[in-house]
């Protein structure tokens, strides 16, 4: 089995220095508790925040209600990140999937410190090539792929490899099913339902409220 998180964040601060990161995480911090919003478009015009603890969903929102999973982020990583290099508006939410920590960093900084890093930079670049990857990748899944094969793919490139159990590999436990129905534009409902088939075909259980993928998927 192939595993790849979902849209893997770059890892960038072993690039940045160490007094620069020691500046950063003495900010001051917020704390956000799990379901609860960090960010929305206009929150943040000048600054993004930078994960100390916890894992983070971002996402963009249909008019229609429906969410469109950008990525799962957690300590280390920068929220919304490509705003810093644009001067559109983000369209990005976040919302806290565990108990999260956070200090603000300015777009400013963000930029003076990849143009003094040459390998911060081809980090970034490698880091956002890769993103329209697989972003071109979902747009022919949804476009091509039914629903439960989109799934399927989903589920494998979320799978702890490293956590293998008998065969067994768990996703991360706070994921939802709707977090993985935005993620394949699909429902929570049809992921469900599709959950429970394959269940019952023996490719998936659920233990301890958490997903387990076999290695045989």
């Amino acid at each position: 089995m192939e595993a790849n998180q979902f849209f893997q964040p770059a890892s960038l601060l072993r690039f940045i220095e160490d007094s620069k990161l020691r500046e950063w995480r003495e900010r001051t911090k917020q704390q956000f508790k799990k379901g609860e919003q960090l960010c929305y478009p206009g929150k943040l015009d000048d600054a993004i925040y930078m994960i100390l603890a916890g894992d983070v969903r971002v996402f963009h929102l249909h008019e229609d209600g429906k969410e469109c999973v950008l990525g799962i982020l957690s300590a280390g990583d920068f929220i919304d990140l490509p705003s810093a290099f644009t001067e559109k508006t983000s369209g990005a939410y976040s919302i806290a999937l565990t108990d999260v920590e956070v200090v603000k960093i300015t777009k400013q900084e963000i930029r003076e410190v990849v143009q003094q890093t040459p390998e911060l930079s081809f980090t970034l670049l490698t880091h956002f090539a890769n993103q329209m990857q697989d972003v071109i990748s979902i747009l022919e899944q949804v476009a091509y792929d039914k629903v439960e094969e989109r799934l399927i793919k989903m589920l494998i490139k979320l799978a702890d490899t490293s956590m293998e159990t008998d065969e067994w590999y768990p996703l991360p436990a706070y994921l939802t099913h709707r977090d993985i129905a935005g993620m394949i534009a699909s429902t929570r409902e049809t992921v469900t339902f599709l959950l429970n088939k394959l269940t019952q075909n023996g490719t998936v259980k659920i233990e301890n409220n958490r997903i387990w993928i076999s290695s045989s998927m």
